[in-house]
């Protein structure tokens, strides 16, 4: 296209200038040549040094019109040659004043010609300058669409950026919190428990010695250690217990205990399978499954009128799938997402995982989740 507008614009002088000489017979050719291709340099001096420049715009356009009236001929093909020039480079104000100018020019321009000749020009005229309008509207949505589309894709790149590092923040805060966890209990037992072992291992190494020689004594030390043992134990049982999480609380966000609520409370048949060897996830990826499962459950039972539900789990190392169907009725119109659906699709993006809802025999809502896990190479 800016190859194709000056390879036009210079036909247009060209072409009309060459088939003038044929059509009107001029006192002399060589000055008429001459004019010629001042308007050429006049153009070209427009086209490389001075796009911008209005006093050189009114210039071409004033002596194209004098050359118009004086040779005569097709040489009102001058205008369009001018039009095509300013009407992509120049603001809007003074645009449409050189098209009111360019027009007025030439009807003046062609005075004395036939009716015919005012007509073709200015229909010509008009038609041009429509179509180039429309040419630079159709030019100006396409940077639009541009830039926009550079705009999302900008946005696109920043918001998988913070999607992966609200994932690395998420699993650095649960390390962090496991870590302070065992540190917290490192130090329990270091200052309590190994303060009283090691008390109680100079408490045998007294008894040992005494024994032998104060029995009375050596048995009342030996009833100590006795005791200060049983307290050890106590403070070992309680550290332990305390390691341990709450079992109320491990199960909460559990599939067995969403299946056994629902097959309490609905009355529907929940089937588990699984594929692959199950790990440990992450409580967010947990969360995640177990609200998936609820909403599609939920959504089979009120929706479909299921009374069956099959769940496919299938671990991998880089992801987990949750598959869930069931034997309801199936929706008429598969591609409308409702807010249960859109929810868990929000909530699979927020960790880069994916929501697929299929309908074949059976509807289907699979739920693609990446685990993240640290695979010990040994």
């Amino acid at each position: 296209m800016p190859l194709l507008l000056p390879i036009t614009r210079y036909m247009l002088i060209l072409i009309p200038a060459i088939a003038s000489m044929y059509l009107v017979d001029h006192p002399s050719y060589a000055m008429y040549v001459f004019l010629i291709l001042i308007f050429i340099w006049i153009a070209e001096l427009r086209r490389t040094l001075m796009p911008q420049s209005t006093f050189m715009l009114l210039l071409e356009i004033g002596f194209g019109a004098w050359l118009c009236h004086t040779y005569g001929g097709i040489l009102f093909f001058l205008f369009y040659s001018t039009l095509m020039s300013y009407l992509f480079t120049i603001k809007h104000h003074i645009r449409y004043s050189c098209l009111l100018l360019q027009l007025t020019l030439l009807n003046l321009s062609l005075a004395g010609q036939s009716v015919s000749s005012y007509v073709m020009a200015n229909v010509i005229f008009l038609s041009l300058t429509f179509l180039l309008l429309h040419m630079y509207g159709i030019k100006q949505n396409k940077e639009e669409v541009e830039l926009l589309n550079d705009t999302l894709r900008r946005q696109h790149y920043e918001l998988n950026e913070a999607r992966a590092q609200l994932i690395d923040y998420a699993r650095k805060v649960e390390n962090i919190a496991q870590t302070e966890e065992r540190n917290r209990i490192s130090r329990d037992i270091h200052d309590e428990l190994g303060h009283k072992l090691i008390r109680l291992k100079m408490m045998t190494e007294a008894v040992l010695q005494i024994l032998p020689v104060q029995q009375s004594k050596g048995m009342e030390m030996l009833t100590s250690v006795r005791d200060q043992l049983t307290e050890s134990m106590d403070l070992l049982r309680s550290t332990v217990r305390r390691m341990k999480p709450d079992e109320d609380e491990i199960r909460t966000y559990s599939l067995r205990t969403l299946i056994d609520q629902l097959t309490k409370d609905k009355g529907i048949i929940v089937e588990v399978e699984m594929e692959g060897m199950p790990y440990a996830l992450y409580p967010s990826l947990e969360f995640i499954l177990y609200r998936n499962a609820q909403e599609a459950i939920t959504n089979a039972i009120r929706h479909g009128a299921a009374t069956q539900v099959l769940i496919q789990l299938t671990y991998e190392p880089k992801q987990v799938t949750m598959s869930i169907s069931n034997n309801g009725e199936r929706p008429e119109q598969a591609g409308v997402k409702g807010l249960g659906i859109t929810g868990m699709e929000e909530r699979s993006k927020l960790i880069g995982g994916k929501l697929y809802v299929t309908v074949n025999d059976r509807f289907v809502i699979t739920t693609v989740l990446p685990t993240f896990r640290q695979i010990d190479p040994t």
